[in-house]
């Protein structure tokens, strides 16, 4: 396969996007069936793939060759896509959580911890996008600072900043409604 630059798709001052697709299509399925392996997903990114460096097409350097615009595009989408999913299973793990806690014994308990975990859910849903992936890297998937800071582009500090901000809300929301866990 030629590398072939943005360019040698225009024509008359537009993007020849079939070109690129019929060019590149199997180039980009390979990426995706080595990182995802659900076949309506791959499906769904290689599509996306396209449109997205359509729709990018005036922004892009018309010298630069398409294949690192393809690869950076389906990366970034990899991720997406699987961030999606881990907040769909952190969702799944809450509720069942929750149902989990109805094998307490204590009525009482039962009730706290319900209500507990329902607050923090909703401090997690009210989070905004970065804040929420932060809060759920650290706390439900057990990840370090130096990793979210990587893999979200941001300092260490800022993720450190995030998560006592975070925690702080947490704590008061908490707070409250009746639950005092120190300082807030």
């Amino acid at each position: 396969m030629e590398n072939k630059t943005i360019a040698d798709f225009e024509e008359k001052e537009s993007l020849n996007i079939e070109a690129i697709i019929e060019y590149y299509h199997r180039y980009v399925a390979t990426i995706l069936e080595n990182c995802m392996s659900n076949r309506q997903d791959i499906e769904e990114v290689l599509a996306d793939v396209f449109v997205i460096l359509w729709k990018n097409y005036e922004k892009l350097d018309k010298n630069v060759e398409v294949k690192p615009y393809l690869v950076g595009i389906t990366k970034n989408l990899v991720r997406k896509k699987y961030r999606k999913m881990n907040m769909e299973k952190i969702a799944e793990n809450l509720e069942d959580y929750e149902e989990k806690v109805s094998d307490y014994i204590d009525i009482q308990v039962l009730v706290e911890e319900n209500e507990k975990s329902k607050l923090v859910q909703k401090a997690i849903e009210d989070m905004k996008g970065e804040e929420q992936q932060i809060f759920v890297m650290f706390y439900y998937q057990s990840r370090k600072i130096k990793e979210i800071a990587e893999e979200l582009g941001i300092s260490q500090g800022k993720v450190k900043v995030t998560l006592h901000r975070l925690r702080k809300v947490v704590r008061k929301k908490l707070k409250e409604r009746g639950y005092d866990y120190g300082k807030s």
